[in-house]
């Protein structure tokens, strides 16, 4: 049986959806500039992909599309283009980012349905168990 989620239900997991986006954003930003001493201008996305993983696997698909933006465009100003002028190869550097995020975006939440799915199986065995010992 399916529930239907009221408006506000949907409103307040949409908020939630972007607060972790946001969330997750900010923690790889933190984390890469704390890195740029010792990385400079090398790997700027390496950390957004982490966040786009994690994203996938919290939150599902929506919230990894919103770090993927939100990590391209943030990792691209701050660490490649700093002072407005973009080094070349920089652009080609977000294509791919964006590039090997979306596989890892689809990965995660096929990972996440099927847990869900593993989850799920598991408690329907476990209340099977339950009724036959009583």
């Amino acid at each position: 049986m399916t529930t239907r989620k009221r408006p506000g239900q949907i409103a307040l997991q949409a908020l939630i959806t972007i607060a972790v986006a946001v969330a997750l954003v900010g923690l790889a930003t933190l984390a890469r500039a704390a890195l740029g001493p010792k990385l400079g201008s090398l790997s700027p996305f390496m950390l957004y992909v982490a966040a786009v993983l994690a994203a996938g696997l919290l939150r599902g698909p929506g919230c990894g599309a919103l770090v993927m933006l939100g990590g391209g465009v943030v990792g691209y100003r701050l660490f490649l283009a700093p002072d407005g002028a973009a080094p070349p190869g920089a652009m080609v550097a977000l294509m791919i980012f964006w590039g090997v995020s979306a596989p890892v975006l689809v990965t995660a939440n096929e990972l996440r349905v099927q847990l869900s799915r593993a989850m799920s199986r598991l408690s329907e065995a476990i209340e099977r168990n339950g009724k036959i010992a009583s």
